[in-house]
């Protein structure tokens, strides 16, 4: 397998020598193994190969599929709650985060996932997901805050 990165684009030489073009990776676990199974998807979602770390990659080829990644991914890191009010339908959080401050609509206490140990995942009425990679590492006021929801 050789992988070649054309700016924005990837292509994927397979075993057989057939060149595979304009594909994006796919994380099949973002939030709980960000560097493991990463899948490479034709333009139709289809997977031609899967990687399965992305650390046995040579530094070029894990700097491509990385910086392929970022462009599709959104995934804003929350630093920091300033307040949750409630809502007719459900309660509006005001967060800053590593993209800067932002407002959400969470619908119900079970928009609010642990991934394990102090890592948390809100997922907003539109979908988006919010990461707290360590609840311990947020502000007393925002972990007060957080309390009361979680």
């Amino acid at each position: 397998m050789k992988l070649i990165a054309t700016g924005s684009h990837l292509s994927l030489i397979d075993a057989e020598g057939v060149r595979h073009d304009n594909l994006r990776p796919v994380r099949l676990f973002p939030l709980t193994e960000p560097q493991h199974w990463i899948s490479l998807v034709d333009e139709k979602g289809r997977e031609v190969a899967s990687i399965e770390d992305l650390n046995t990659l040579d530094a070029e080829q894990r700097g491509a599929i990385e910086s392929a990644l970022k462009l599709r991914e959104f995934v804003p890191v929350v630093r920091r709650i300033t307040a949750i009010k409630r809502a007719t339908d459900g309660h509006d959080w005001h967060v800053e985060t590593d993209r800067g401050p932002t407002v959400f609509r969470i619908e119900t206490d079970e928009s609010i996932q642990s991934l394990g140990g102090t890592r948390l995942v809100i997922i907003d009425k539109a979908g988006t997901r919010y990461l707290i990679p360590d609840v311990a590492s947020l502000d007393r006021e925002s972990r007060r805050k957080l309390e009361r929801y979680y």
